[in-house]
């Protein structure tokens, strides 16, 4: 049998290895979002230079409008995935807790 302050110890290790998962992965998520933002703006400029070279269109507004849909149509994208599996999740939850009101 563990003594209770054995388990607080344990509890204690458990809360700090958390937390410093939870800063790493927080910073990995900081490095990814930029790296994304940087790459919609190479991405943008890229874009803005074949398009405004072949239409004889101004580089700087065409630079703009690619790199925000280049950031911005992936982000809607995502958002609405996301909304709706938790649409999802809220349907099933409801589904079931009606199922177990029925049931009883």
């Amino acid at each position: 049998m563990t003594s209770p302050r054995h388990d607080e110890e344990a509890a204690r290790r458990a809360r700090e290895v958390a937390a410093r998962a939870i800063r790493r992965l927080d910073i990995l998520e900081w490095v990814i979002l930029g790296a994304t933002a940087l790459l919609a703006v190479v991405g943008g400029w890229l874009v803005a230079v074949l398009v405004a070279t072949a239409a004889g269109l101004p580089f700087g507004p065409v630079w703009t409008v690619a790199a925000l849909l280049l950031i911005g149509v992936p982000v809607g994208i995502k958002i609405r995935r996301v909304r709706s599996e938790e649409l999802e999740r809220e349907r099933r939850r409801r589904s079931e807790q009606s199922w177990a009101k029925r049931r009883s």
